[in-house]
């Protein structure tokens, strides 16, 4: 059981962080275009991904992650409370802020068009919140391999 809790779990981690790099990269890119239809509609992309992959992936990881603890490992470990917290942190930044704020930038683009500087600084704040949440996906996967203190 533990074996497949793990296959879950790296599965689900391979999916919302894979996803969140391509679509950071992919942000890089529609923000240098030309084109001032890309940027909303990336945006728009991203909004159907985070609700319908990402949220969705995110949470069986941690079903996954809590299961495995709960068979061969402690919650009061520094790596998996450490790593737990961090999982909080992005889900409450994806709650809180990411969000309502994806839905506003998206609603200003719609009353303004796709030139609206208010919606394309927003989307700007957005991607640079989103890599630094990449940053703290780093450090739980580098807690996840190394398990300090075990």
């Amino acid at each position: 059981m533990y074996q497949l809790l793990l296959y879950v779990h790296i599965v689900c981690a391979v999916i919302w962080v894979g996803g969140a790099v391509f679509v950071q990269l992919l942000a890089v890119r529609v923000t240098r275009s030309n084109d001032p239809n890309e940027v909303p509609q990336l945006a728009r992309h991203v909004e159907a991904l985070a609700t319908w992959v990402f949220m969705p992936a995110a949470g069986l990881l941690l079903v996954s992650g809590a299961a495995m603890v709960i068979q061969a490992w402690d919650f009061g470990q520094g790596w998996i409370a450490v790593s737990i917290a961090l999982w909080l942190l992005s889900a409450v930044a994806g709650a809180l802020y990411l969000g309502p704020r994806a839905k506003r930038a998206a609603a200003l683009f719609e009353a303004e068009g796709p030139t609206s500087s208010a919606a394309l600084q927003l989307t700007r704040r957005l991607f640079l919140v989103s890599r630094l949440e990449l940053i703290s996906f780093a450090i739980v996967i580098a807690l996840m391999v190394f398990k300090p203190g075990t």
